[in-house]
């Protein structure tokens, strides 16, 4: 994996994500225990450390609303609780749930015109990933990630804990000696 520039790995981010509830934003890694370097991008507490485009709808109205916290809509806390909930997956099945991602019950097999646009979701997927170590970790909390690391999330995504109050969310946590990322997917209905 090519670390990718700012723009492309930027692009990724949009197409797969623009036009959808998600959250995309990646923080410096300061912590042995890299679960508070995550609690602290849930929280906002740091900004991306190469200074690249984060997707966050909810910062602004967090930052006016006091009563919904900085941390809004995440609602884990505490690193063991977090540690509890992730399972840690292989890049591939990562790549492939950064797809699932993109439609609003995380099942690939709804995204529209999947078959013809499978390779390219995947490519920006992969582009996402590769601004990371290539040694870096992959965790999420869906279910099959339980008792499978290399999950085919293009066929199947279980539903895990969600850190959220929505009727559903699933996300990716990315991890590396510098930098920890999050993507995040929220369903409301």
């Amino acid at each position: 994996m090519n670390t990718p520039s700012q723009q492309d790995w930027e692009a990724a981010v949009l197409r797969l994500f623009e036009d959808e509830y998600a959250f995309v934003a990646v923080g410096p890694r300061r912590h042995a225990d890299w679960r508070t370097d995550v609690l602290a991008v849930m929280a906002r507490a740091v900004d991306d450390p190469r200074g690249w485009m984060t997707l966050d709808s909810d910062k602004e109205e967090n930052a006016a609303d006091a009563g919904r916290g900085a941390s809004f809509p995440f609602v884990v806390s505490a690193e063991a609780r977090l540690g509890a909930i992730l399972h840690q997956v292989a890049l591939d099945s990562a790549a492939q749930l950064l797809v699932a991602l993109t439609d609003e019950w995380f099942q690939a097999k709804n995204i529209r015109d999947f078959p013809e646009r499978k390779e390219g979701l995947l490519s920006d997927a992969r582009t996402l990933l590769a601004r990371f170590d290539p040694d870096c970790t992959c965790y999420t909390p869906a279910g099959n990630a339980s008792t499978d690391r290399n999950a085919d999330f293009l066929h199947n995504v279980t539903g895990g804990f969600g850190v959220t109050d929505y009727l559903s969310d699933l996300g990716l946590v990315v991890v590396s000696p510098t930098e920890v990322g999050v993507v995040w997917r929220f369903n409301t209905y």
